[in-house]
């Protein structure tokens, strides 16, 4: 699962999302996500809403490998009766923070890497409007797998940063951590670079609930 291509590890260790339309009818199993995304996201927005720090600080580093060899293994079925017993939420944010970092191609492929960017970057982008609009376009044409997992993330994502107050996590605090994951270069690396990724991903955060996907 660790440092496989998202399309082949959701193949056969998933997690599936459903969502609820328009007329508020709710759709169960309608994409796929892989299922260390969807064990730790669950069980953080059980038990980590209320947490100072959720994601900024790391678990235990021999919990954490423990981790990585349950969702990693398919004697133990890639996590999928995992209950997070003697874990903490630092550990699940801490594991979930090292599988976007390993993913080959990161959330947001590279591919599509400077066209996310260019959005925050361009003069014709100066409206939050049109920065939407523009985003809502490139997402959609994203790998599907890619696609669903990104809502996730935001989806997640957006919903501790409401709760900022309390885990002194904003959105911007947010995307500093884990835009390595979900939007790089491997030839980017300097603190600029690092910087046009996150306010990117800060804005997807923010504006999360205007975004739609295909499914």
């Amino acid at each position: 699962v660790f440092g496989v291509p998202l399309v082949v590890s959701i193949s056969y260790a998933r997690g599936t999302i459903g969502y609820q339309d328009a007329d508020q009818v709710n759709h169960q199993r309608a994409a796929a996500i892989p299922l260390v995304v969807s064990k730790c996201g669950s069980y953080l927005k059980r038990n980590g809403l209320e947490t100072e720090g959720i994601f900024r600080l790391s678990g235990s580093t021999k919990r954490v490998n423990t981790l990585q060899q349950i969702f990693d293994s398919a004697q133990d079925s890639y996590g999928l009766h995992h209950t997070w017993k003697n874990y903490t939420v630092h550990d699940a944010g801490s594991i979930l923070r090292r599988y976007f970092l390993r993913l080959p191609d990161p959330v947001i492929p590279v591919a599509f890497y400077q066209r996310f960017r260019d959005v925050m970057n361009d003069s014709m982008y100066d409206k939050t409007s049109q920065r939407i609009d523009a985003f809502q376009t490139l997402i959609c044409q994203l790998p599907t797998a890619h696609q669903h997992l990104l809502f996730y993330v935001l989806d997640m994502l957006r919903f501790f940063a409401t709760n900022a107050s309390v885990t002194r996590m904003d959105a911007a605090n947010l995307a500093a951590v884990f835009s390595p994951g979900l939007l790089s270069h491997p030839q980017h690396n300097s603190p600029v670079q690092y910087m046009i990724s996150q306010r990117v991903i800060e804005f997807l955060i923010e504006y999360q609930y205007l975004f739609t996907m295909d499914l």
